[in-house]
């Protein structure tokens, strides 16, 4: 297969300043102290009720510089939130026009190589890398496809989209990605409290994200189990479709 690339239709926010790390630690559910320069990692960003604001990626492009993109629609809401909890730290957030370009195909990461805003797009495969940055320093390799083609490689991937699979206010067991998008070890943060609650006592959303294979179906239709409707299908792939499954069900599989 060779590669393909598109940009695709995700917001950007730049963080920046002498306190960036440490504030995006202090925020974020996952484990943002250890990221190195020139890395990325993927977040849940909480409210303080520990309902979700925000399934975001961070990128780390300097010491000081960091980007959150997210899918497109949700960056406003996402300054305010953090805005909120900024108080003295030495950090400034703001929307940027930067873009994020999408490489899918065998060997992907490879062919692309290093270089600056090179971001892990879903779990890390060999084939799919994305590049965060301004459009005059974006590689161009391969074929250039519709954006549509990549939402299908992430649908294929069993990695659900913000505002589509998760939904904002969701429980954040509800998104599968926890062992991804949340870390276990690190301080607190906010909502911190309602996700280590429901994981010591094995606590279980009432609608979960899962992978069931496409057959047929589309967005929005109906997942039946023993005559009964259990769920809807929200994204789809080439091979796999992701719905909201009722946690009662046994349809389909986990993302992970």
């Amino acid at each position: 297969m060779s590669i393909y690339w598109a940009d695709v239709a995700r917001d950007v926010i730049i963080v920046q300043g002498d306190d960036a790390q440490t504030f995006l630690h202090s925020q974020l559910a996952n484990d943002i102290a250890s990221l190195a320069v020139g890395a990325s990692i993927h977040s849940l960003l909480l409210e303080p009720t520990g309902h979700v604001s925000a399934l975001v990626r961070v990128v780390r492009h300097e010491d000081t510089v960091f980007t959150l993109d997210l899918d497109a629609g949700f960056a406003d809401e996402v300054i305010v939130r953090l805005q909120r909890f900024v108080l003295r730290a030495k950090v400034t957030l703001r929307r940027s026009d930067w873009l994020v370009r999408a490489f899918r195909g065998t060997d992907a990461m490879r062919e692309v190589g290093v270089g600056p805003g090179r971001a892990i797009p879903y779990w890390g495969s060999e084939d799919e890398i994305d590049v965060v940055g301004d459009v005059s320093l974006l590689p161009t390799l391969g074929e250039v496809t519709e954006p549509e083609r990549i939402d299908y490689s992430r649908a294929d991937a069993r990695w659900p989209k913000l505002g589509v699979d998760v939904l904002v206010g969701d429980i954040p067991g509800t998104t599968g990605i926890l062992s991804v998008a949340v870390s276990f070890t690190k301080g607190c943060y906010p909502g911190q409290e309602l996700v280590e609650r429901m994981d010591s006592r094995g606590t279980m959303a009432p609608v979960v994200v899962r992978a069931l294979p496409r057959e047929g179906l589309g967005v929005g239709a109906r997942v039946m189990e023993d005559d009964k409707s259990v769920g809807t299908v929200t994204s789809i792939g080439s091979r796999i479709a992701l719905a909201r499954i009722a946690r009662t069900s046994t349809v389909g599989e986990p993302l992970v």
